[in-house]
């Protein structure tokens, strides 16, 4: 296996890893102290910023076709997981079972919907990130990177995280009157993370230039 192909099933292993963890631990919320602020999110949020910093560098590298590959790769393995997470709360529990039927469910009965609605916007939210990142670059002709990583990112995680709250309070998952804060508070710390994540992003792309991991688009 070549070191561009390596590089890409790493990326994509780990994008589709963070989209998978981040559906089933979304129904904790938590407050995150960034820099002095106080933001209350999803425990799902946490490391989701990540998933469009390698968007961003796999559409940097490969190209927007490889970029929509690994997204649909997420949605498929979200999808696995979600049927896995079915059968096992359709199964009953034995009598020794650690974990049982009623706390299995109140942990994953909104599992299902949690996951439609994340894979939702998470489908919506990238592409728009890697249509914006794509167009910019092209734009710039492949000038300041920074320019399209942040506007993509920011973009793609707008139309992501209204449409997921917005389909999370059709369910009743998130009460109306939290909509608004949800909204903010996610925002806000996304928008932080994708300033912070400028010099990753920059990292990314010199050492894979630099070891000729990939070939560039």
């Amino acid at each position: 296996m070549n070191k561009s192909l390596s590089l890409y099933v790493i990326l994509c292993s780990i994008f589709c890893t963070i989209i998978i963890t981040g559906n089933l631990i979304f129904q904790k919320f938590v407050q995150i102290n960034f820099f002095g602020n106080v933001f209350e999110i999803s425990a799902g949020v946490m490391l989701y910023p990540v998933t469009f910093l390698i968007s961003d560098l796999i559409t940097e590298f490969y190209g927007e076709l490889y970029a929509k590959l690994m997204i649909k790769t997420a949605v498929i393995c979200s999808i696995i997981v979600l049927g896995v997470v079915s059968l096992a709360d359709w199964c009953s529990a034995t009598s020794w079972s650690i974990v049982d039927d009623k706390t299995f469910y109140k942990v994953f009965n909104a599992y299902g919907i949690g996951t439609a609605a994340s894979i939702i916007a998470n489908y919506l939210g990238q592409r728009v990130d890697i249509r914006v990142y794509s167009y910019l670059k092209l734009l710039t002709s492949g000038k300041h990177l920074w320019l399209r990583n942040n506007v993509s990112t920011f973009l793609g995680q707008f139309v992501d995280t209204v449409a997921v709250v917005f389909l999370l309070n059709m369910f009743n998952i998130i009460p109306f009157n939290q909509c608004y804060m949800v909204v903010v508070s996610s925002l806000g710390f996304k928008l932080i993370a994708a300033l912070c994540d400028t010099p990753f992003c920059y990292l990314g792309y010199y050492l894979i230039t630099k070891f000729d991991l990939a070939k560039t688009t």
